[in-house]
């Protein structure tokens, strides 16, 4: 999921700043308040996959740029904001990454719907560093961009009305249950440029899987090493049993 870190080289005290915390129902408020602003602005209705890229280019006026030099040259570092060039930033490794690119976008959207007022009072004479977007702790803040970006690439609405149109499994206690389910609400919904990890955190935060854990994005999440059979334990002791024999 989506994480934001300062430049290693950044000045400014942004992460001393106290941002207020921030209800889980104002996030989703602000989420859906500018896809109204951005419908009445395009003259018409938005629908899913949300166009981020649109949103932040023609809406919010920011420039995209890709960059694998500097601070990008970490592939761990995936994207970043600077607020007072309007240019948001993302790893050139995640370009080819549709679901984590458009991830990375949006979380950068969130940081300027919530918090980019109160950073630019706040630190006035250090306004064009970096907020990064990294792959390891979460800042509160950092928290309240990756819910941000959430809501705004998969509605509430939209996930709510694609849930009602498909059947329920009776039982989603594996990981491969939890991500096959998540896959059919992006299809159903019409949300393909999301990735499967974001819809099941998606999903959990809505209250629909409640019984599935957090996913990271990582190999391990989706798997789970095989118990081995009574059979295949069987086996393997009768193999060894022979060719001690032998």
């Amino acid at each position: 999921m989506a994480r934001s870190y300062r430049h290693p080289n950044m000045t400014s005290n942004a992460f001393s700043i106290e941002f207020p915390e921030l209800s889980d129902d104002h996030i989703e408020a602000s989420a859906r308040q500018l896809l109204s602003d951005f419908s009445e602005f395009s003259g018409s209705s938005v629908s899913t996959p949300i166009s981020v890229e649109s949103i932040a280019e023609h809406f919010l006026g920011y420039e995209i740029e890709i960059s694998d030099e500097g601070l990008f040259a970490d592939p761990d570092y995936l994207g970043g904001i600077i607020f007072a060039s309007n240019v948001i930033q993302v790893n050139a490794s995640v370009e080819s990454n549709e679901g984590r690119y458009n991830f990375t976008i949006a979380h950068e959207i969130g940081h300027h719907v919530l918090h980019r007022q109160i950073y630019l009072e706040a630190s006035a004479e250090n306004a064009s560093n970096i907020l990064c977007r990294d792959t390891n702790d979460k800042p509160l803040i950092e928290q309240q961009a990756d819910r941000f970006a959430a809501a705004l690439l998969m509605p509430q609405q939209a996930v709510s009305e694609a849930v009602s149109a498909i059947p329920r499994p009776s039982k989603l206690k594996t990981p491969r249950a939890v991500r096959g389910y998540a896959a059919t609400v992006t299809k159903v919904g019409s949300m393909g440029n999301v990735s499967n990890t974001a819809m099941v955190n998606r999903l959990i935060d809505l209250g629909y899987l409640s019984e599935a854990s957090y996913q990271r994005g990582t190999s391990h999440d989706f798997s789970r090493r095989a118990r081995p059979s009574f059979r295949g334990t069987l086996w393997r002791l009768l193999t060894r049993y022979r060719r001690r024999l032998k």
